[in-house]
């Protein structure tokens, strides 16, 4: 029963994230179609700056909320407090984004038309907000198809919306706009789907420290591992042009899109380690079963991923060069979903201050391999940094899960 329950919930997600996804597979075939590499790569350049934030709206405060008793009955302070988050980082985006650089000679860099593309996307960051909160209620009460359900209708109304913007030959402002408002429809039913009070608008001061103040190690996992994660493509953008800078997005966005399922079962496992946490018996089986799934998985979505890469051709023949840095990517599958899964077990037993220090580190090591090689050797060293980096996180990570049961008998 216990694994049905993940299952189905882990199911909930994956077809929600296949529905989101499908709606990115789409637009980038549109983009890449009627704007080539260059195009396609202004659009990466828009979205992974603004993804950058994205995290901030999280921050771990959703893990610390579920540990909560009667959290659900806090739903409506929990939304504003991220509502007013993200206010804060939508005018942080924007000031920073100001001042990002552009050379107009070599077309390098944040053009003016981008960084208006950066104001408009930005706004995705109050929607987002609401989303993750709504997650947080949805993963407490194991409902995940109120997720499948809100994702199922705003990728079907992004889908229209994006049909219509490409029969018309629009901007990619247009299209942007487009995503923006079926986001925020899919917001809306979410709330529905929750059907907690929101109205009046509530602050609770003491809610809001606690959250922020246990939050913070985990937060700082979430917002180094963001930065190491991204920082690349912001890399690539910074010093070679945006035709690269589209090659290396489209890999990634179907290396992303894999990584999801890791996430999925992760988020569904969580409440029954938090369950099993004193059981030392049913904790170590739990963990051991788990690490086994998650192992052979890896391996299951690789194999065939490596075999039909040469499909990015199909796209477009200027994505050909997307091949190679997609396979390299695919290596680091094995890592990404066991530490996927040890980050939790970490999580668990609150070493978040553990997890803070490992993705600082790895950050700290993939920037700086990133500047060094970047330049010169493109997204192709790119791919390669970042199987190195979430190997050291494995490594890390794996280690200190070894003194599990120390941790259970204290």
């Amino acid at each position: 029963m216990q694994y049905f329950t993940v299952f189905k919930n882990a199911s909930y997600q994956t077809f929600a994230r296949v529905l989101t996804s499908g709606r990115g597979f789409l637009l980038a075939v549109i983009l890449a179609r009627s704007f080539g590499a260059e195009g396609y790569g202004d659009f990466i350049k828009i979205t992974s700056f603004v993804v950058l934030f994205f995290l901030f709206c999280d921050f771990g405060i959703n893990a610390i909320f579920l540990q909560q008793k009667d959290s659900e009955k806090k739903f409506r302070e929990f939304l504003y407090l991220r509502l007013a988050m993200a206010l804060g980082l939508f005018l942080l985006a924007n000031v920073i984004s100001f001042f990002l650089p552009y050379d107009s000679n070599l077309g390098v860099g944040f053009s003016s038309f981008i960084k208006l593309g950066i104001l408009i996307y930005s706004l995705e960051l109050f929607i987002q907000s609401i989303l993750v909160s709504t997650n947080a209620v949805f993963q407490k009460r194991l409902r995940y198809d109120f997720l499948m359900k809100s994702s199922a209708i705003g990728s079907l109304l992004s889908l229209i919306l994006v049909f219509i913007s490409a029969s018309f030959q629009q901007s990619l402002h247009v299209i942007i706009s487009a995503l923006i408002f079926a986001d925020l429809v899919a917001a809306f039913f979410s709330l529905l789907f929750v059907k907690e009070k929101i109205f009046p608008v509530k602050f609770d001061i003491g809610l809001t420290k606690e959250l922020l103040k246990k939050s913070f190690p985990l937060g700082m996992v979430l917002v180094f591992n963001l930065i190491y994660f991204r920082i690349d493509t912001l890399i690539i953008a910074a010093f070679r042009s945006s035709g690269e800078v589209g090659i290396y997005g489209l890999a990634f966005l179907f290396f992303d899109f894999l990584l999801a399922l890791p996430l999925f079962i992760s988020n569904s496992i969580y409440p029954l380690l938090l369950a099993a946490k004193e059981k030392r018996d049913q904790f170590l089986k739990l963990t051991r079963s788990y690490f086994l799934i998650y192992l052979g998985l890896s391996f299951i979505v690789m194999i065939p991923f490596w075999f039909v890469s040469p499909l990015f051709n199909f796209i477009n023949p200027q994505f050909q060069g997307a091949i190679a840095p997609f396979r390299i990517l695919l290596l680091s599958l094995p890592f990404f979903f066991l530490t996927s899964f040890l980050q939790w077990i970490l999580i668990t037993f609150k070493r978040t201050g553990y997890l803070m220090v490992v993705y600082f580190t790895s950050m700290c090591l993939n920037v700086l391999l990133n500047l060094i090689f970047v330049p010169e050797y493109s997204y192709m060293a790119a791919a390669a940094i970042t199987v190195i980096s979430e190997a050291l996180v494995f490594a890390l990570l794996f280690y200190k899960v070894l003194s599990l049961k120390k941790w259970i008998k204290e």
